[in-house]
């Protein structure tokens, strides 16, 4: 541990110290690579009981977005067992929705024409592709939608919501928190914590130092019941705040704000978190990549008028030098950032 925290870094170093069960406990394995380490990912252990909490989490927190009957599809995680698909499928079709995996998207237009067909109640993606895929289908007009998985910019919230005329829900977790960690009830206000999981404060990201209710700050964690690899005082990197109050939903625990972004993109020169605010509220422009090195802001563009864009950045960064020019993104399952060349 580094210092009273735990961090990626130690995961990375000294995973397997950190497991509390032996190999026979252990149903599923995740390696991520780690930012900040130049060594090998973390590993992250889960037991059939880890697995079977979060699909009770996803159970219930989907109870609060769709209803039993509702047709329900999902683009995220792959079909590989006890993955993260795998376990929200589960979750819905406990709750009697009716779940159809259908994975990241490789094919935007497949994927629209397999939106189309299928007509789904609620649709489950990361928030620039499901923004995207609105653009594509805004006849579609699905009741409700839950982004999860990266950033979620007010921007694209707006777009999806006017486009579709629906509901747009919020999902924070983690693979280290378990998959699961707080979501949106249906009043919108704040993300309902995993209480019985978790236990969140909020704390300085340069000193460590505890912070009160209501002051922003990088997201910390403990995990409360995990049984191969408990985690405790885990910095996330993210920023967010705790808000004070009982929510009005009547819903009784503690509750996280909007999730600003991870603290080192947001320290950049220029953060995706501040191009996605300024950039996806022109319905033109599909998506786009960043790229920053040596005061030079470079912007591939899918989508819009290239040259407008540049007008837009120069106007915003006078400082730095701007390059635009169109290409196309092709969708990932990566955390969106600015490269740093």
């Amino acid at each position: 541990m580094s210092g009273d925290f735990t961090t990626a870094d130690d995961l990375a170093a000294h995973g397997r110290d950190y497991v509390k069960v032996g190999a026979g406990d252990i149903q599923r394995i995740v390696t991520l690579s780690t930012s900040g380490s130049t060594g090998n990912g973390k590993r992250l252990y889960f037991t059939a009981g880890d697995l079977r909490r979060t699909i009770d989490f996803f159970r219930d927190g989907m109870s609060q977005i769709c209803a039993p009957g509702d047709k329900v599809a999902i683009l995220l995680g792959s079909p590989s067992p006890d993955g993260l698909g795998r376990l929200l499928e589960e979750g819905l079709r406990e709750m009697g929705a009716v779940p159809s995996l259908l994975c990241l998207p490789r094919d935007y237009r497949e994927t629209a024409e397999a939106l189309e067909s299928l007509l789904p109640d609620t649709l489950v993606g990361l928030p620039v592709q499901m923004r995207r895929l609105a653009l594509m289908t805004p006849r579609l007009r699905p009741k409700t939608v839950l982004l999860s998985g990266d950033y979620v910019s007010l921007a694209a919230v707006d777009t999806i919501t006017r486009l579709w005329q629906t509901r747009v829900f919020t999902h924070y977790g983690l693979t280290e928190s378990g998959l699961g960690f707080a979501v949106q009830c249906p009043l919108l206000l704040g993300q309902h914590i995993r209480a019985s999981e978790l236990q969140v404060e909020i704390v300085d990201p340069d000193t460590g130092e505890s912070l009160p209710e209501g002051e922003w700050g990088e997201i910390v964690f403990t995990t409360l019941r995990r049984e191969a690899m408990p985690l405790k005082r885990y910095r996330t990197g993210d920023i967010s705040r705790l808000l004070p109050g009982v929510c009005p939903c009547g819903q009784p625990g503690p509750r996280l704000d909007r999730v600003l972004g991870r603290v080192t993109e947001m320290r950049k020169p220029v953060s995706i978190y501040a191009l996605d605010e300024l950039l996806l509220r022109d319905d033109a422009l599909l998506d786009y990549e960043a790229s920053f090195r040596d005061g030079m802001l470079t912007v591939v563009t899918e989508g819009g008028d290239p040259a407008s864009v540049r007008a837009l950045l120069t106007e915003t960064y006078p400082g730095f030098a701007v390059r635009v020019s169109p290409g196309v993104i092709p969708p990932s399952a990566q955390k969106r950032m600015v490269k740093t060349l």
